[in-house]
């Protein structure tokens, strides 16, 4: 997260006027601003509500079965192997010890058959939201409008011309929607500052 802020922090321009010779890009700003976001939520979830060993543990391992699993598939859609006997062995051992944690079998049977396979992952931003003291709303809406530029949304470039952007220039559709994604920023940043006092 450090990082990434200080990435964005050398890539937003500084002079917001027609004359600038920085170079705005909303497209990138947008793609970093939501990968903070999204990495600001895993990091509440994996390190700040982790107060007890036994959840740590269960949060820990199921993230492990699902990373295990999205690795093997990036591997296998490159070199096209059948599963590893060390990877199958690694998941099963995993799964095995998902079952001795008790929190685990308060899941109902499908998630817990979809943890213990990497399926799915344990993390969900929508119930991490409802547990922060953030605008749930605010928050989607704006990682909504995020997320169409990483993903090339119409949002993304339809309308390009219009707002006069696409160029790297100055322009003012670009200079409003910065500044929305910084002030979104800085609200999680301020979080983030916040959480991580707490833990130490």
């Amino acid at each position: 997260m450090t990082l990434n802020a200080m990435t964005l922090d050398k890539i937003v321009p500084r002079v917001a006027s027609a004359g600038s010779e920085d170079l705005w890009d909303i497209s990138s700003i947008a793609a970093l601003v939501r990968v903070f976001a999204e990495s600001y939520l895993l990091f509440h979830w994996l390190c700040v509500e982790t107060e007890t060993t036994e959840l740590w543990d269960f949060r820990i391992t199921a993230l492990t079965i699902a990373d295990n699993r999205a690795r093997y598939r990036l591997t296998q859609e490159v070199e096209g192997e059948p599963e590893p006997s060390e990877f199958t062995n690694a998941q099963e051992n995993l799964a095995k010890h998902l079952d001795t944690i008790g929190l685990f079998h308060g899941l109902s049977p499908q998630r817990q058959k979809d943890l213990r396979k990497g399926a799915k992952s344990p993390f969900v931003q929508d119930d991490v939201l409802d547990r922060l003291n953030l605008d749930r709303g605010m928050f989607r809406r704006f990682y909504r409008y995020l997320s169409s530029f990483v993903h090339t949304g119409t949002v993304s470039f339809f309308r390009v011309e219009e707002h006069g952007r696409g160029n790297g220039e100055f322009n003012e559709y670009e200079a409003t929607m910065v500044l929305g994604c910084l002030h979104f920023m800085i609200e999680l940043l301020q979080c983030v500052v916040r959480e991580m006092r707490r833990l130490h």
